[in-house]
């Protein structure tokens, strides 16, 4: 076979899956979407008469099916409408079309929840938990539980943060975020995007223990006083690893910690030989009142009304008094609490050294939910230390805004 008439064999091979790709894509464009005609229908007909065009035209090829839109549907039924049998048929149909969907499962998880059919929600919660390869603090509670399993560092110091930016400018931030939680939120709302509009900016992100570690959270028995006292060394282990890698590279470092993070960043600071040339802690106190924190019952943490007055309070809230796991969710509560409480309740004011208040900032919140209200004692030592106090106006988190982190960006750390 010569070389022409190969060519034109391939060109003619080449326009019939060309064709056929085309023709494809003209036959899904003709298709109408099945959860678009079912939301018209509930319109014009009604939830009822909707619902069963749906049940006998669901596997009609001649709609398009879309997870998305699905799952909008689900919910219009669920909350706008008030049917939750009705949005349980329509995320029922979307698990069967999308098995490998995390999302969908916890859609008809939440469903189940809504309707009181609990053993369902459970069911599907957990099918959810272990598709989901990013999950939410509460799927954690339907997984099953552990026993306590040490964390392990990796030796590549590499592998102890994620970064954003331009790794050659003379200046890192680094941000320790909130939690405990099991992943970085790396986003434009975390705190180091909202400081600038310039992406080329230094940014790190180290990680904490329960991030590579994320069964410590359904550990049990719960966490032991001594294992979250050894899990919190591995958080600043990693911390002084990556702020060690940076100043060896002769950079200048900004910490920045805001609640469970800061508590890292005051344990770090008072542990270890501090070489970041600032240190902001935001949505904690140096020295934390946790006296309260000794009448918590299984599965409650202390929320602050206006700031001021401690209050128990469920983590899991939303969950009903008779759910049948609601033991799981008590003790992920209390092995997020008890990593939380190992920290703050040491007293920093006496720990931290003398050269290392030269280099700090704190920003406390008037009515901080999560934290309270710093109280005007440690307000009058930080002044003595010569230390930056800066009040922000609002509950745990208003210090996360645009216009502060840009202002502690361009006054504070510059």
């Amino acid at each position: 076979m010569n070389l022409k008439v190969l060519l034109i064999l391939l060109f003619g091979v080449y326009i019939s899956c060309f064709s056929n790709n085309e023709n494809k894509k003209n036959e899904n464009q003709d298709k109408k979407s099945l959860a678009v005609k079912v939301e018209i229908l509930i319109t014009k007909e009604g939830v009822y008469n909707a619902l069963k065009w749906f049940q006998s035209n669901k596997r009609n090829s001649d709609y398009t099916i879309n997870e998305n839109e699905l799952n909008r549907l689900g919910y219009k039924l669920l909350y706008e409408l008030k049917k939750p049998e009705a949005a349980i048929e329509i995320f029922k149909f979307n698990t069967e079309s999308f098995p490998n969907s995390g999302n969908a499962f916890d859609s008809l998880g939440e469903a189940y929840l809504k309707n009181n059919n609990y053993q369902h929600a459970i069911k599907s919660y957990k099918k959810a938990a272990m598709l989901l390869k990013h999950k939410q603090l509460y799927h954690y509670g339907f997984l099953d539980a552990e026993p306590y399993s040490k964390t392990v560092i990796p030796s590549d110091t590499l592998k102890l943060f994620e970064s954003r930016g331009d790794f050659n400018k003379s200046t890192a931030y680094v941000y320790l975020q909130g939690g405990p939680d099991t992943e970085l939120h790396i986003n434009a709302k975390d705190a180091l995007h909202l400081m600038d509009k310039d992406s080329t900016i230094l940014r790190v992100y180290p990680f904490q223990a329960q991030m590579l570690n994320p069964e410590l959270l359904i550990t049990n028995p719960v966490l032991t006083e001594e294992q979250s006292r050894m899990e919190n060394e591995k958080s600043i282990e990693i911390l002084h690893r990556t702020i060690n890698y940076l100043k060896q590279r002769n950079k200048k470092v900004y910490l920045i910690g805001h609640s469970y993070g800061a508590s890292i960043c005051l344990e770090y600071i008072a542990s270890r030989n501090n070489l970041a040339d600032k240190v902001v802690i935001m949505g904690t106190d140096l020295d934390d009142n946790i006296s309260s924190w000794s009448q918590l019952k299984p599965g409650e943490y202390i929320r602050w009304e206006k700031g001021v007055e401690p209050k128990a309070k469920k983590v899991f809230g939303w969950l009903p008094d008779d759910f049948p796991i609601k033991l799981s969710f008590d003790r992920l509560a209390d092995n997020l609490t008890v990593l939380v409480k190992n920290n703050i309740q040491k007293q920093y004011t006496q720990s931290i050294k003398e050269e290392d208040f030269e280099k700090l900032i704190t920003v406390y919140a008037t009515e901080d939910e999560a934290n309270g209200r710093k109280s005007q004692k440690e307000i009058n030592f930080l002044y003595s230390k010569g230390v930056d106090v800066i009040e922000v106006k609002g509950d745990h988190h208003s210090m996360l805004t645009k216009d502060f982190m840009g202002y502690i960006f361009r006054n504070k750390l510059n």
